[in-house]
């Protein structure tokens, strides 16, 4: 990760009213079941709990687990909660057979719901969309009305950047408003293959699409690391929380595509601030409260199967405490 500082504010306490505290609460879910990191199941819940407790758990939110593995996370988490554990609240992640996963999906989760009690909740329910359902409006509509029928969560659906998700983002927007439920959408930022990284343009334009129309967004894989940099091991070029986080204030603000773009394309550590007052990249800022308006209701958050790379590079960065 190209060294840099985001503001110079090592040592010093992390309380509100401060703009680092509203950019970045709850801002991880928890993936250390998923690649790269692949945990097995007890090294998941382990990690998890370690993030929990540690001095920057205001930053991790919920732990992501697939609906096949549920069963699995049961026989770890049961025999291990302790007495005064806060609750666990759940991103699950439905199988790859949309329509035809739904109905052993839903059942799977109401099962483990039924079994852990008030142990954990399963918050959000997040789910591919097919590339050919994504293009068409109608069939689109109707196989996500399945979905929110299907599950009692909130729904998250993974949109594919290949191709201008505005039509698709209009159709989910219409459905939120006429069943009056909690949705959104989400961005593969990255995976195994190099095909898998969205160019710049690419975020950018889901980013201001899910913006303008006000639904809630999440984001995942690659975004281990603050600012889009190289992987040397692999050659892939990730792109950066920290990017990532500024093109979503900044679309709030209505900043126009091109320079959305570059933000998401900056790979300079220098070119981002998040302080107190604000968050900026270059000259433009967004202050405190609409960077809490913003996280509140549109970035919810990310999915990393890596708790300790993010922390350590903010506060490497002197945005955390040391």
């Amino acid at each position: 990760m190209p060294a840099g500082t985001l503001g110079g504010m090592a040592g010093i306490q992390i309380t509100r009213p401060d703009a680092r505290r509203a950019a970045l609460s709850g801002l991880i879910d928890y993936a250390g079941l998923f690649p790269p990191a692949s945990l097995d199941m007890e090294g998941a819940v382990t990690g998890y709990r370690a993030a929990r407790s540690s001095s920057a758990a205001w930053i991790v939110d919920r732990f992501i687990c697939p609906t096949s593995r549920l069963e699995e996370l049961v026989g770890v988490l049961a025999p291990t909660m302790t007495a005064g554990e806060e609750p666990w609240r759940l991103v699950v992640t439905a199988g790859p057979g949309w329509i035809d996963s739904l109905t052993p999906d839903a059942g799977t989760v109401r099962t483990f719901s039924d079994t852990v009690g008030n142990a954990a909740s399963v918050e959000l329910v997040e789910i591919r969309v097919p590339p050919e359902v994504a293009s068409d409006p109608k069939r689109l509509a109707a196989d996500a009305a399945e979905v929110l029928r299907a599950f009692g969560a909130a729904v998250f659906f993974e949109i594919p950047w290949q191709s201008d998700p505005g039509e698709a983002f209009d159709t989910l927007a219409a459905l939120r408003e006429d069943t009056s439920r909690a949705l959104g959408v989400k961005i593969r930022c990255g995976g195994l293959e190099a095909a898998l990284f969205p160019e710049p343009v690419d975020v950018a334009r889901f980013v201001a699409g899910a913006t303008g129309r006000a639904l809630p967004m999440k984001a995942t894989a690659g975004l281990h690391h603050p600012f889009r940099h190289t992987d040397p091991e692999t050659g892939f070029t990730h792109h950066g929380f920290v990017n990532f986080l500024t093109v979503a204030a900044l679309a709030t603000q209505g900043v126009d595509a091109a320079t959305l773009t570059e933000v998401v394309a900056d790979e300079d550590p220098s070119s981002f601030t998040i302080d107190r007052a604000g968050v900026a990249w270059r000259d433009h800022t967004v202050g405190h409260a609409v960077v809490d308006e913003m996280r509140s209701g549109l970035f919810v958050g990310y999915g990393s199967c890596s708790f300790e790379e993010p922390v350590g590079d903010l506060t490497a960065l002197g945005v955390l405490p040391a």
